[in-house]
């Protein structure tokens, strides 16, 4: 069993009992809750349960105030995180080679544990892609997805102790699953988490967050993947997105706090945003944090990627051009969120050896994990944890055209980078 009750555990059907504090993996009209997860205070609410055809559910300890029942065809292995259960396997695999040493068994435990994370990633983001596909012809059902990816997403950044945000790049995982709307929902939540926001307030930004930008369904391609400057009328119909999604979302009967974040996701503090101009105090304190990771997914992520500024560039964008169009004290949360070698990073170390940043820990920011950039394309290079090797230093953060054509070369191969949170890898 885990030690940490911060943990996700997983328990049998049979195993439920009043007091449990649950989480239904299921899309909000899969079952007749009001949300899909919450404490359990009576039978007929098992009994319910029951009848959805689950054989396992996931629960929270920490909000509990009861255990689990017993059962004799389980045992204690039903509570393990399954991330958890597929890396010990790999290191028994892995311990049973005796011709591997000791840090080849460490790279391939860390590899494995970053391929578990680009396995989970891609999942939400085809999920994404489904939302998207379905939005203008199935709203409802759209609808009801989103909130099922939505209530993971929020159940395991806001349970989790110390979390770890992942760069996660097209060379691994292919730009067809890239979502912009993936990326959003991820750094809002991240910053979610850092500015304690409630259960409920972090479920209504997610939503916000994976929805902002459905109205664009209704917009030409020619304007959403042109790279050149949109011409005055151009950028007109393009702004639209903001109502037409509104108009959208309101036929499936959409919460009006979400629809009001929505419509505020391209507002800015000093009045120079739209659909209203709207001020600073104006503006929903959840907005602030969806127009944040919006500005900073566009930066990094354009249409033209020519345009595309590094993690640490549009950081610094951000920050030195651009922040009285923010609310100032969410966007230095913001950037001590993402660090100050926020992931996808280039750096140069101590020893003058390069590297990527792969994802960091916003408890420990200057030591997250690298791995370095060798010019060959047959093999990725090292991954190192920063936190177990402290003789070694970021001395630098680099733009592309600061590296070898090489390395240049393979960089733009990725061409975009997206996020993903998980629990901090431990080795």
């Amino acid at each position: 069993m885990p030690n940490h009750a911060s943990d996700t555990f997983y328990i049998d059907i049979e195993q439920l009992q009043i007091g449990l504090y649950i989480h239904l993996d299921l899309g909000w009209m899969d079952h007749p809750f009001s949300i899909s997860n919450f404490k359990v205070t009576d039978e007929s609410q098992i009994e319910t349960i029951r009848s959805l055809g689950l054989t396992q559910l996931r629960y929270d300890p920490r909000r509990s105030s009861s255990t689990p029942l017993r059962t004799s065809s389980k045992n204690d292995n039903v509570f393990e995180f399954p991330l958890r259960k597929a890396f010990s396997a790999k290191l028994e695999v892995i311990d049973d080679s005796p011709e591997l040493s000791a840090a080849q068994r460490q790279q391939l435990a860390l590899k494995h544990a970053i391929s578990e994370s680009e396995q989970k990633f891609l999942k939400a983001s085809s999920d994404v892609w489904n939302i998207q596909k379905m939005s203008v012809e199935h709203p409802d059902q759209a609808y009801g997805m989103a909130s099922s990816v939505v209530l993971d997403l929020v159940a395991s950044t806001l349970t989790e102790g110390d979390i770890a945000i992942h760069a996660m790049n097209g060379h691994r995982i292919g730009d067809q699953h890239y979502q912009h709307e993936l990326n959003i929902l991820v750094l809002s939540m991240l910053l979610a988490k850092n500015l304690n926001v409630s259960d409920e307030d972090a479920i209504i930004l997610g939503m916000a967050a994976i929805l902002h930008d459905i109205g664009k369904r209704q917009i030409s391609d020619k304007i959403l993947l042109k790279k050149d400057p949109l011409s005055v009328r151009e950028t007109a119909i393009y702004q639209t997105h903001v109502v037409l999604g509104l108009n959208m979302l309101k036929e499936v009967s959409v919460p009006k706090k979400i629809l009001s974040i929505i419509g505020q996701h391209h507002e800015f503090a000093d009045g120079s945003g739209y659909p209203k101009g709207l001020h600073c105090d104006e503006i929903d304190p959840l907005s602030h944090i969806l127009i944040i990771a919006n500005m900073y997914d566009n930066l990094c992520n354009p249409s033209n990627p020519a345009l595309a500024k590094t993690p640490y560039e549009a950081l610094s964008v951000m920050f030195a051009q651009q922040r009285h169009q923010f609310d100032q004290t969410i966007l230095r949360r913001f950037i001590k969120c993402l660090g100050i070698y926020p992931p996808g990073s280039v750096i140069r170390l101590s020893d003058q050896k390069l590297a990527t940043v792969l994802s960091t820990n916003p408890q420990q920011p200057l030591r997250p994990f690298i791995q370095l950039l060798n010019d060959s394309n047959e093999e990725d290079g090292e991954i190192i944890d920063l936190r177990e090797t402290l003789d070694l230093n970021i001395i630098q953060c680099l733009k592309p055209d600061q590296l070898p054509n090489i390395l240049q070369r393979m960089l733009r191969q990725k061409q975009r980078t997206s996020y993903f949170i998980d629990k901090v890898t431990s080795v």
